[in-house]
Formats: structure tokens, sequence, C-alpha cells
């Protein structure tokens, strides 16, 4: 944006009108025993930056420490920091146009407390007038001075409709580190954790703690959050405001709320700058095909779930900025577990580099440099799973189908069940268990669970299930399911439509035990679907849990709820009333039925009491794992229910 700027040295004690070149632009300078204080005099309606420099005025050292709008009266401002700048050089540059809001993108971010904070969520929601982001720092001295004055801002704004985040991306920083300075420090706002430093680098944060405020703002073709006033909260030197004080946040959010302009859009942010981790070199051929192959080709390949296919540099790049949005909003890779709990074996999510990285080369154009192209060279082999059968397991020993499904063209289609009954001619140990969608453009996922006989059958509920991201594998070692002659399997299938008439006919294919296994492999739930929902509440807590009265070796988690289901956790409640978070999934997502499964088996151990007097240690001792499902205010939303593969010791 062109400009014109103006440049009066500042004088010591006077009141001065600058020299100004073809505008009738003033800059007044008073400088008493107090910080200076200046004053804009200019075009009413256009923004002003005011710049300030220690060195020679001619060198190119001038940094801004203010952006505002004039209006009739003129813009006054005090210098807090020039007590400690004596010799010090002001300037007023005036923006040709007016500053327009800049459009905050959208992002998701896990808190210190587990919790998903999603800003695109609160778009919908009235009541929800502001947002403030506060760049912070754990260690940041000038950040622990500010926690009394952003709190208090908190209590004094939240009952008006603005929520408070604090946003931690210093590389310096982790979760158990920002857990603690928060507990340390009487922190009760969250903190979200900005791993990758995605939303800071987007944002364009350098130092906290920053804040910015983001307004809801709307044009004829969509509703965003835009930033309105970014930068100190005020401009005390100390722990303490004294008589000249500014208070930027709190005069923004007062104008904000009161549906007036915000006079002071900029602000020079004084504190502690945010360590950030050093640019990448990337290149597409090395770096960013093998991170989509590895990451994302599964399901971005020809005929496959995914709208579109990743099969070359140029079907990316016109892809790449939905590929950022995505992966800034965490909505792919489809991952949602936190990973501050447990690791998974088939945990397919970004690793904070790895976002880093991809953000970083589409933000520098997505160029395609030298070197092969990964994704053309080495296509994924059209006999890959779920095209064939895997080929860690070969061909299996039975084949079940259901009968064919005609898909409509588009609408939404609801759930079907579809049961099946196994052929093999007497009771059969099963190692493996693989669901093969027969039309993977139109099989979101399917789930398979024993049928109307299960519970004559002394059989529980789920079987086997087949999911976006999913890797068929055998059963853990050592272990197998029973299934008894003449089982019923009912398969769940959720169809999506594709603009034209579709038909499947999925199948199971079932793995033969040479033997019976060591350990018997179970299935567990624990349901609750008889929870009310308070009219009017805006979340609900449901708990349900399974008791185990035997060591259980878990291997596998699948968290189940309806549409508003929230976020989901797994506990295990060990009998000294000690807790353990096996799982945890911050961000519930209906759609995405998946099943985490543990990178090492988590040993579940009922402790037995020492025996007294000879006797027999007792055997009443019981462990239980207990679950957390929230679930947001719906009628609909009356079930949840948690999976869980085991076996005993």
């Amino acid at each position: 944006m062109s400009s014109e700027s103006i440049f009066p040295v500042a004088l010591l004690g006077v009141l001065l009108p600058a020299f100004a070149y073809a505008q009738p632009t003033q800059l007044m300078i008073e400088r008493n025993s107090g910080p200076a204080r200046l004053g804009i005099i200019g075009e009413v309606g256009l923004d002003y930056t005011l710049e300030a420099s220690t060195g020679d005025i001619s060198s190119n050292t001038w940094q801004p420490l203010v952006t505002a709008r004039l209006t009739d009266s003129p813009l006054m401002w005090f210098d807090s920091a020039s007590a400690h700048l004596p010799q010090r050089f002001y300037r007023a540059v005036k923006l040709t146009e007016p500053a327009s809001p800049v459009v905050a993108r959208d992002f998701r971010l896990i808190d210190h407390l587990g919790r998903s904070r999603h800003l695109d969520y609160h778009l919908s929601d009235t009541r929800i007038r502001s947002i403030v982001l506060v760049f912070t720092g754990n260690e940041c001295g000038k950040v622990r001075e500010m926690i009394p004055a952003i709190k208090s801002l908190r209590d004094l704004f939240a009952s008006q409709g603005v929520l408070f985040w604090m946003i931690d991306s210093d590389a310096a920083d982790d979760r158990s580190n920002i857990v603690a300075g928060a507990a340390a420090q009487g922190i009760d706002l969250p903190v979200l954790h900005d791993a990758a430093q995605l939303v800071a680098r987007e944002y364009g944060a350098g130092d906290a703690p920053e804040a910015f405020v983001l307004k809801r703002v709307s044009d004829p073709w969509a509703t965003n959050w835009a930033v309105i006033d970014r930068g100190a909260i005020d401009d005390r030197m100390g722990p303490s405001a004294t008589n000249t004080t500014q208070y930027y946040l709190s005069d923004a959010l007062t104008a904000l709320l009161a549906n007036q302009p915000v006079a002071v859009s900029r602000t020079r942010a004084e504190g502690c700058a945010i360590t950030f981790n050093p640019a990448l070199m990337i290149s597409y051929s090395t770096n960013v095909a093998p991170l989509l192959q590895a990451k994302c080709v599964q399901c971005h390949s020809p005929g496959n779930i995914a709208p579109w296919a990743m099969t070359n540099y140029d079907m990316v790049q016109s892809y790449a900025g939905l590929i950022k949005d995505n992966v800034l909003n965490g909505e792919m890779p489809p991952w949602h577990a936190d990973p501050f709990y447990s690791s998974f074996a088939n945990d397919f999510s970004l690793t904070p580099r790895e976002a880093a990285m991809l953000v970083q080369w589409i933000n520098d154009g997505a160029p395609r440099g030298g070197g092969p192209d990964p994704l053309a060279v080495t296509p994924p082999p059209p006999t890959n799973y779920p095209f064939a059968w895997p080929a860690s397991l070969g061909q299996p020993d039975l084949v079940l189908s259901i009968l064919q499904q005609n898909i409509p063209a588009t609408g939404v289609v609801g759930y079907r069940y579809l049961n099946v009954t196994t052929t093999f001619p007497t009771d059969t140990w099963i190692r493996a268990a693989v669901i093969r969608p027969g039309n993977r453009k139109v099989v979101h996922h399917s789930l398979v669970f024993f049928g109307s006989d299960a519970i004559l059958r002394g059989l529980s509920g789920f079987f086997a299930g087949c999911v976006p991201g999913y890797d068929p594998v055998a059963f853990p070692e050592g272990t197998a399911k029973f299934l008894p002659k003449g089982t019923v399997l009912q398969f769940q299938m959720h169809y999506i439509t594709t603009g034209q008439a579709e038909t499947d006919q999925t199948e199971i294919g079932l793995y033969v035990s040479p033997a019976p296994p060591t350990y018997a492999l179970q299935t567990k739930s624990a349901p609750n679907t008889v929870f009310s929902i308070p009219p009017g509440s805006p979340e609900t807590v449901a708990t349900a849990s399974y008791t185990f009265n035997t060591n259980v070796r878990l291997y596998e988690m699948s968290p189940h709820m309806h549409l508003r289901g929230a976020w989901f956790g797994y506990e295990a409640v060990y009998p000294d009333s000690t807790r353990e978070v096996l799982l945890s999934v911050p961000h519930y997502e209906f759609h995405w039925q998946t099943l985490y499964r543990l990178a090492q088996p988590s040993k579940i151990p009922i402790p037995r009491p020492p025996s007294v007097s000879g006797n027999k240690p007792s055997t009443k001792c019981s462990s239980a794992i207990s679950i957390m499902p929230k679930c947001r205010s719906c009628d609909s939303c009356r079930s949840a229910r948690m999976i869980f593969r085991l076996s005993s010791l």
C-alpha cells in the first residue's frame, strides 16, 4: 500500500506542528517529565502509523509504534517507552487507503487441559461477539507479569460474549511444561499448544504477549473472523499501570461491543520474542511427495473414497490451498487422538515437523523443483488393499458377501444393516478378519457385529471394521477370536453418494488360526443409552464403565457416539482410585469411526492383597476402564459406547 510520510524531529518540552508535504498533516510532540505525548492531525477517516527511530533519521531504523484511524479529534498517544529512550525521533506515515480488516484463518488446536478449540466452530454462535487470541510463552516474564490483567479482562468481557484463548507457539515449550506453567501461575484460561507453530506464523505473531482481537465480518460470499486489532494488551512498562497507561485491548473490545469503529488497530507488542524453529529446506520430490504417499494417498488414490486423487504434482499443486486449510483446521489427515496420551500403531497423523514442512512448502508457492515425481512414478498398485486382499495375509479361508446394494446418485443414505451367516462346518478360531469394500468410492465405513443370536451364544458386539485410513492386519500375536458354527454377522454399512448411481457388494474375509490361541481375543463395550440432556445445556457429560475381574491386555479402542458427540476419553480406574488416560479424543467426528490400535498393548493388572494368616489371596478386587464421552445438547444424541479389544493375561 502506498503512503506519504513526514519526518519531524522530536523536541523536548515543546508542542510543534510538523512540516507537511502536500497534505495538511500535523505531528505534535510534547515532552515533560513523563513519557512523550504525541498527536496527529490529518485527514479524517484515514489510517496513520506513528514510527520511531533511535538512530539517524535518514537511516532505515524506523519502527512502527501505533496505527490508528483519525476522527474529528486529533489522535493523542503516549510513547511509554520514551522515558527509557530519550534520544528518539518520530514520524507519521499516512496510509493512502484505510486499513481493511485481515481475515483470520481458521485453525484447530488442543489446549493444556486436552480440549479441542476450533475457531470457526463459533462463527454461527451469535452470542460470541469476539474472540481474543493472546500469544504467550511459558518462560516469558512479561507474560507472567500480564496474567492478572488478562484474567481481569476475561472476567470483565466474558459475560458480553468475548472468548479469551492463550496460544503458546514457542519452540521451547511442550504440553508438559505448559500444563505445569498454567498451574503454577494460576491460569484458568485455555492455553492452546501450537506445536507446529502454524497459527503463530499464519497470524504473524512475533512477540509474547501479543493480542489479536477477532470480529465476525460478512461479505456477499462468506462470513469469517477478521483481525480488527493486534498488538500490546496495554503499554505499562512494569507490573503496574500508571496514570498514563493506555489500555489498547480493553478499548478495542469496548468499541467493538458498542458497534463503534476501533480507533487503534495495531500497536507494538513489547515482551519476549517467540522462538521459531528455523525454516526448512524443502524439496517436493524428496520431502513433500513421500509425505503425501505415507499419510494421504491411501485414501487420495484413483477409485478410493477421497474426492480427488494425488496422482501427480499438478493435482497436488491445484489443491494446495485446500490442503493448507485442512491441515490448519485439523480436518486432514483424519486422526483425532490427542498425542499427549499413548502411542498408536495405526497413527497416520502429521507430526508437528511434517505439518510445518507441508504448510511452509505451500506458503512458498508449492514449487515443483527438480527430481522425479514419486506420485506419478510410483502410484499405488491396483492390486493393493482395498482393491485386493492384503498381501501380508493372502487369500482368506472364507469370504462372505452382503447382497448387492444400489446406491442413489445423490442425497444422504441412511445406515444399512445386513446379515450374513458363517458357513464353517465347526466352531473355528479366527486369526484375522478383513472387510473389503466392493465399491470404495461409496463405502465410507463398514462395521461388522455379532448378530441377533450373539447373546444366546455368549458373544459380544463388535467383530471387525473398515474405516477410512484402516490398515488391515492380523489379530495380535498369540490371540484369535472364537467363531461358533453358524454365527450370524451383521454389517453396518455407511454409504456416501458420488453424483451417479452406484452399486456395492462388500465382503468379509476370514482367516482361520491353525491352532487354538494362547489368549482368546475378545471385544467388549460399555454403552450408555439412557442419559438425558437438560434443555438449553450447551453440553452434557455421560459416562459408562466395564469392570474386569482378571488381568487383561488391552489392544485397541473404538469410541462411538452420534452426530453431536463432542469429545471422548478412555481411562483405566484402578482399585486404589488412581486413573490412567488410555485414549483422549478431544474432537470426536462421527463420520470417522476410527479404531485406535495401541503401539504397545496396555497391561491392566488386577492387584491382589497379600495373603493373611495363610489364607489364599482375595480375588474380589477389580479394575475398571471408565469411558467419558461428552455430548453437546441435541435430542438425537442419546447413546455413547466404548469398544475395546482385549485378552486375558
